[in-house]
């Protein structure tokens, strides 16, 4: 079978759409992203609601009708509002993807062309997970989630290359596996052998004063990056 094409999502750190920047910050970085060559974003809130995401979503949307575009509801995640989440995937048929940290106790009953990603030995939860209990968990994971995501112990920490070893081992070479931290142009090439999907924000991003200090992707940093996996 053919090997797994490899993707680079960037991570938008979205500001309320209510404050200065606000929805343009999203539409500012979504532009940057797919100028430089990314396959894709991710829309994410980390001081926001779900209704505010949905808000800025359907700006992005709407200016970007044809782009992938996936969304980690946070705080919907972090209750295990399954009901929820499943409601709001209904609500936006034209989501590329949902993106939550845990995992669910069944599998979502959402539209299969939205990619599920689900968190798996992940940072803040159990990153350290190994041995039996990991291999435990990739193979309940193949039946409730597309794309299994991990990360290093914490935001910008890259994972140890035995646990991306491990993790490929159990779940095969035909199912999608996604990075969620600490991938750099510096250390991509060692990630490439096992993951085929890399979710980027630490490395690729700067404050812009001018901006209000915002958070914002650097265009340079994108493209690098983006030729790195797509080489």
């Amino acid at each position: 079978m053919a090997a797994l094409l490899k993707r680079f999502f960037p991570v938008i750190h979205c500001v309320c759409p209510f404050e200065k920047q606000g929805t343009g910050h999203a539409l500012r970085n979504a532009r940057i992203a797919f100028e430089n060559f990314a396959d894709g974003i991710f829309l994410i809130g980390h001081t926001m609601d779900y209704k505010s995401l949905c808000m800025i979503y359907e700006h992005v949307r709407k200016w970007l009708p044809g782009g992938w575009v996936g969304v980690n509801f946070l705080d919907v995640a972090a209750k295990e509002d399954w009901q929820l989440l499943t409601k709001l995937a209904r609500r936006y048929p034209d989501l590329n993807a949902l993106w939550i940290d845990n995992m669910p106790n069944a599998r979502l009953d959402i539209d299969p062309h939205i990619e599920l990603f689900g968190g798996v030995a992940f940072k803040y939860i159990d990153p350290d997970l190994r041995g039996e209990d990991l291999v435990a968990d990739c193979h309940r994971a193949k039946h409730l989630v597309d794309v299994i995501t991990t990360s290093g112990p914490a935001t910008g920490s890259p994972p140890d290359i035995a646990k991306l070893e491990e993790i490929r081992n159990a779940i095969g070479n035909q199912s999608s596996l996604a990075l969620a931290s600490g991938v750099t142009r510096e250390n991509v090439a060692e990630f490439l052998p096992t993951v085929d999907t890399f979710l980027v924000a630490s490395s690729i991003t700067g404050r812009e004063k001018n901006l209000g200090n915002q958070e914002y992707l650097i265009p340079e940093k994108v493209m690098v990056l983006a030729t790195e996996i797509h080489r």
